[in-house]
């Protein structure tokens, strides 16, 4: 009997052991598929929250979702930016604590009554800007249902806000754009039609009207008016401009003559273009109509100066500039152009100066006031090369009354260039490139024109004779003498050069231009180093040669007055000096008794 209890014992054991066993696993499995289940509920619900987010910030209104207690669930960044918060700073917060006049709960009744019966609920309110602007918003509340995280089901309420300060400037800006566009076709007299096939129905744009005689909404807008304004010659060329348009699927452009209901003969261009849709219907057509009369009763007068300009002006050297008498530039010819490097679609816009570049005072006195061109102008091209112009200048009066200027150029920069040349050969030594007595004598007329009778001005002109030069190309020829007076003429002008203007007077004579102080140290210390340096021997080819000099020196204002004294008195030192057989000698008043007393003997005697 205890076996049998035993063994029935064991049994119910393993019965029961089975049974927990099944139901654990039972137990796991269901929690395992409800853990999965939810998982992928979260999962759908934060996708569907992406989604929302996503469509909330392509809005460009502010949008918000609250529960039914006013609670912020969600918001988009425009509202976030009207906020200046970030998101963790509104989400989860009362509606009432946004900045505005509008309370939640003194209208939640008025609210879900709107609701029940229209399914929206609209209303105006006043925003309060932290910068302290009052924005006026319309705001439009509508029901949304959503499931949470868990996937319940809630009721929220979606809340857009539109900026309408916003949109009445833009509303105005569209406006302001219409009527200037409208402006822009009755300055152009450019007209539009459009023939809508769907609707049946014809627009004419304001300046149509007026190119067809007509005032606005005068009569009812249809494309016979259209045709039949043409001219009968020009019927059949506005049909093919039609039909062409149409089979092309293109735009077509024409020119035909009308008489507009005015009775007015207008020259018109037409541009006509067919609109189908992707299955081949015919949409719509539109035309567009200018009325070009003024170009074409200008076209004779722009013919010929076509032609001039094209058969003269641009098959030749000469430049070519047109201008009104504000001196504003109408046109210029391809010369001035290639010179100038201005386009010719930017010379409308350009000052006759601007076309010359940077004058000097005088030559822009010559343009501005009187255009009298006596000389040669500077024209610096764009590339910062310099030109000269000479110019002559006329005035004519055109067909339409008005006065017009023309400026006829030639290049002369090449002959200038020559007679600069040919005037520097004239004062310049050819040996040793040196100026000559004839520079001298020019700088020394400048010189007294403008500092004479000024007692605080001082010059001294330093002369210089080398003894034994023509001695040397006696004896070793013309080629040995002109290379040591080149080698002696850099030295000096390596050691004088700087005081002022050193010349070669004659052959064996040279010159200093010399403005200096009352004093006449420094005179003597460069007498000084002229001897220094004349002393010392010249090496050429082999051959080592030593010159003497004599020095004299005459001084302004102590010497003389004029130009004519200075010279002749620093010249008669000179000699005074090679007579005596003296390094140096200083000009004074009783060498010039003694020259003239020779001079009077001399005619006495004779």
């Amino acid at each position: 009997m205890l076996n049998e209890l035993n063994v029935f014992s064991e049994e119910n054991l393993i019965t029961m052991a089975v049974i927990l066993t099944i139901v654990f696993f039972s137990l796991v499995g269901g929690a395992g598929y409800h853990f999965t289940k939810m998982k992928k509920r979260r999962e759908e619900w934060q996708q569907t929250e992406k989604m929302y987010l996503g469509i909330f910030n392509q809005v460009t209104d502010s949008v918000i979702i609250v529960d039914n207690e006013g609670i912020i669930f969600m918001a988009n960044d425009t509202f976030l930016n009207y906020q200046g918060k970030p998101a963790d700073k509104i989400i989860g917060k009362s509606i009432q604590r946004i900045p505005m006049d509008y309370v939640f709960e003194e209208e939640r009744d008025e609210l879900n009554k709107a609701i029940a019966q229209k399914g929206v609920y609209e209303r105006d309110i006043k925003f309060f800007h932290k910068s302290g602007e009052v924005i006026p918003i319309h705001l439009v509340f509508k029901p949304l249902k959503m499931r949470d995280k868990k996937g319940r089901e809630k009721s929220y309420m979606i809340i857009t806000g539109k900026d309408l300060k916003k949109a009445n400037e833009k509303d105005t800006y569209i406006s302001q754009q219409k009527e200037e566009l409208l402006e822009i076709q009755r300055l152009a007299h450019l007209g539009y039609w459009e023939m809508n096939y769907l609707t049946k129905k014809i627009y004419w744009s304001r300046e149509l009207y007026s190119i067809l005689g007509y005032e606005e909404g005068e009569v009812e807008p249809n494309l016979d008016i259209i045709y039949w304004m043409a001219y009968e010659d020009d019927q059949n060329r506005v049909w093919k401009a039609f039909l062409r348009a149409f089979q092309a699927q293109e735009k077509v452009d024409t020119h035909y003559r009308i008489k507009n209901n005015r009775g007015e003969i207008r020259d018109i261009y037409l541009r006509v273009r067919h609109y189908f849709t992707k299955d081949n219907e015919h949409q719509r057509t539109i035309g567009i109509l200018q009325d070009v009369t003024k170009q074409v009763d200008l076209r004779e007068e722009l013919n010929a100066q076509l032609v001039f300009t094209d058969k003269v002006l641009n098959n030749s050297r000469l430049l070519f500039i047109e201008f009104n008498n504000a001196f504003e530039v109408l046109s210029i010819n391809h010369v001035v152009h290639q010179l100038s490097g201005i386009n010719y679609d930017e010379v409308e816009d350009k000052n006759l100066r601007d076309i010359f570049g940077n004058l000097k005072r005088l030559h822009r006195k010559f343009v501005n006031e009187n255009l009298d061109f006596k000389k040669p102008l500077p024209f610096k091209d764009h590339k910062g090369n310099v030109h000269y112009i000479q110019w002559d200048h006329a005035t004519f009066t055109r067909r339409d009354g008005k006065n017009t200027n023309i400026l006829l150029g030639i290049d002369v920069t090449d002959t200038i260039e020559k007679r600069k040349a040919l005037e520097a050969a004239f004062v310049q030594d050819p040996i040793t490139k040196l100026p000559n007595r004839y520079k001298l004598e020019q700088v020394l007329g400048n010189y007294f024109s403008k500092c004479k009778n000024n007692s605080e001005k001082h010059l001294a002109l330093i002369f210089i004779h080398l003894e034994g030069l023509h001695a040397v190309g006696d004896a070793f020829g013309q080629t040995i003498e002109d290379q040591l007076i080149q080698s002696l003429s850099e030295q000096l002008y390596d050691v004088i050069g700087k005081y002022g203007l050193l010349v070669r007077r004659y052959s064996d004579q040279f010159a200093l231009f010399y403005p200096c102080d009352s004093s006449i140290k420094i005179i003597l210390e460069i007498c000084q180093m002229i001897t220094d340096l004349l002393s010392n021997p010249f090496i050429i080819e082999g051959n080592a040669f030593i010159l003497r000099n004599h020095i004299g020196v005459s001084k302004y204002p102590d010497h003389a007055t004029n130009k004519e004294d200075l010279i002749r008195f620093g010249s008669a030192a000179m000699h005074e000096a090679q007579r005596l057989d003296l390094d140096c000698y200083f000009y004074h008043d009783s060498l010039g008794k003694k020259l003239k007393s020779k001079v009077n003997g001399y005619e006495l005697n004779n």
